[in-house]
């Protein structure tokens, strides 16, 4: 036993990347900061209006000004998951925000843990069990032992799958009481500091807060569209559960999620620490106000332009306050986004006289290749076809399949064959054939595909269109540009500035940081990102 154990550290040695050169020191601090829904494009266009923390990254920083996922659907818990393992669903297993589970006959969170119930509240029993394999955080303390990671997000989907198996802390933000929690996987009661922070209950400070344009309400960057904003916002007069689902939903979770941020900072010495021969810490922190405004008024309103400015102010609030404490030149930080965000429709159609943008429910598409179905197997009254749908993939009910006879494998080819006319739709995929797919939805597909999570049909959504039955907002998941194109900045530290327009895709960020820093994954770990370490320069 202990001769097989050797000799597979052994082996992981020496397909291991070896340790930084002689005298150079890996950064004390590796700040991976993640905004939900930002696109790519929010960079360039907000940039005469920031002079924070986004202004900092992008001037300052290697751009990759053309980074793409490769998967569906475009959603957090995938995003979260592809950013920091350089896997795609396909290895990692997390396939959307939630997927039915044929043996639980019911649908699951993609953080789903009944054995990690809650601590400091109450909700879902949650952990990072659901991700197969390892990811940077994990690499990171095999190839430094003594570095600690702390992952924090206003989403706990977000803070689990980014902080890896076995951070020293994971937190995220309970709407029911405005305060942060954990769960039982990481431990069994909340840190003290932690309390504390709770303590002082911030979320409450914001009762009856206003929230108005942070510039004058006449500067073009409100107005360079012509969608018309719905300012002023104005926070609930009473403390609880409205209040701090209306905090979430607005810039000031941003600022909530920052002060958590220095508490930690300042409470784990995060980065401070003198550690023989240079360990690096992590700091994982994905600011989720984004998604949540982008949701409400879609991409090319004054509220996201508005949010996107105060964003960058609360950025450089956290720069200032990391470099005070641990130095700018020690400090490395990464900024991404977990997916972008397509046009509200009508918003679409007026501004770029797109008439391709539609809003149609979902529940159009969905009858439709029903009724289809019902006519290709002859099926008098119809039948329900799926027990469970969610972005961009079907699960046939196999029990009603064969109550009618009807092999799985038979409803799947029809379905991606024989239905060609569903409003919306572009095409269906059937799974068994994702090998065979053609054309670039293909390699989407085999990215995308894990057994006994995925559906049983892909299908891809008509660009432009989103299916919604509300008349207003918008939304994400699918894997056309506006979805899939995110900022990818690599900043600080000894990295030189550079404006870089190779297409890369964000799976390459997780085996960038690992060449960046000499960090190795376990031989058997199959990444699909590349390192492009060679892309951009390092000061000596």
């Amino acid at each position: 036993m202990y001769r097989k154990l050797a000799l597979a550290v052994l082996a992981f040695t020496l397909t291991s990347p070896s340790l930084l050169p002689l005298g150079q020191s890996p950064p004390r601090l590796i700040v991976v900061t993640v905004v939900d829904q930002m696109r790519a494009d929010y960079l360039d266009r907000f940039a005469a209006y920031e002079t924070g923390g986004l202004h900092f990254l992008a001037a300052e920083g290697a751009d990759f000004v053309n980074a793409n996922y490769q998967h569906s659907p475009t959603e957090t818990c995938v995003g979260h998951a592809v950013l920091l393992s350089g896997r795609n669903p396909d290895h990692t297993g997390i396939v959307a925000n939630e997927w039915y589970d044929r043996v639980a006959g019911k649908m699951v969170y993609c953080v789903d843990d009944s054995s990690a119930p809650l601590v400091g509240g109450t909700g879902s029993a949650v952990s990072p069990r659901n991700l197969i394999g390892e990811n940077f955080a994990d690499w990171l303390q095999t190839s430094y032992p003594g570095a600690r990671v702390y992952s924090i997000s206003l989403k706990d989907r977000a803070a689990i799958l980014m902080g890896g198996h076995r951070p020293q802390g994971a937190f995220w933000y309970s709407h029911g009481t405005g305060q942060f929690v954990t769960s039982r996987y990481y431990a069994k009661e909340l840190p003290p500091w932690v309390n504390a922070f709770n303590e002082t209950r911030p979320a409450d400070s914001y009762v009856g807060e206003q929230w108005n344009p942070l510039l004058d309400a006449t500067s073009p960057v409100y107005h360079t569209h012509e969608v018309a904003g719905q300012f002023p916002h104005v926070m609930p007069a009473e403390k609880g559960p409205q209040l701090y689902d209306s905090v979430y939903g607005s810039p000031y979770g941003d600022e909530l999620l920052e002060r958590f941020a220095e508490a930690t900072i300042a409470a784990t010495d995060l980065g401070q620490m003198d550690k023989a021969g240079g360990i690096p810490d992590l700091l994982c922190i994905s600011f989720s106000s984004n998604d949540a405004v982008g949701h409400a008024y879609g991409p090319d309103s004054p509220e996201i332009a508005d949010e996107q400015i105060r964003l960058d102010r609360t950025l450089g609030r956290l720069v200032a306050f990391i470099d005070s404490k641990v130095g700018k030149q020690n400090v490395l930080w990464i900024l991404s986004a977990d997916h972008g965000s397509e046009p509200e429709p009508e918003a679409e159609r007026e501004l770029n006289h797109n008439t391709a943008a539609q809003r149609l429910p979902f529940s159009d598409a969905l009858n439709s290749a029903q009724r289809e179905l019902d006519a290709i197997f002859h099926i008098p009254g119809g039948m329900k076809w799926f027990v469970a749908t969610t972005d961009g993939m079907l699960y046939f009910n196999v029990d009603e399949l064969e109550r009618h006879h009807i092999k799985l494998a038979a409803a799947r080819r029809a379905l991606a064959e024989r239905v060609h006319s569903v409003p919306g739709v572009e095409a269906f995929y059937d799974v068994a054939k994702a090998s065979d797919a053609p054309g670039w939805f293909g390699n989407i597909l085999r990215n995308s595909y894990f057994p006994g999570r995925s559906g049983d049909v892909y299908y891809l959504t008509k660009e432009w269109t989103y299916f919604s039955s509300r008349p207003t907002g918008t939304s994400h998941g699918d894997p056309w540009p506006y979805d899939t194109h995110v900022p990818f900045v690599i900043a600080g530290w000894r990295v030189q500035p550079k404006r870089i327009a190779t297409r890369i895709q964000v799976a390459d960020l997780a085996p960038t940081l690992a060449d960046l820093l000499e960090v190795h994954w376990p031989p058997s770990e199959k990444v699909d990102g590349r390192s492009q370490k060679a892309r951009f320069s390092l000061a000596q």
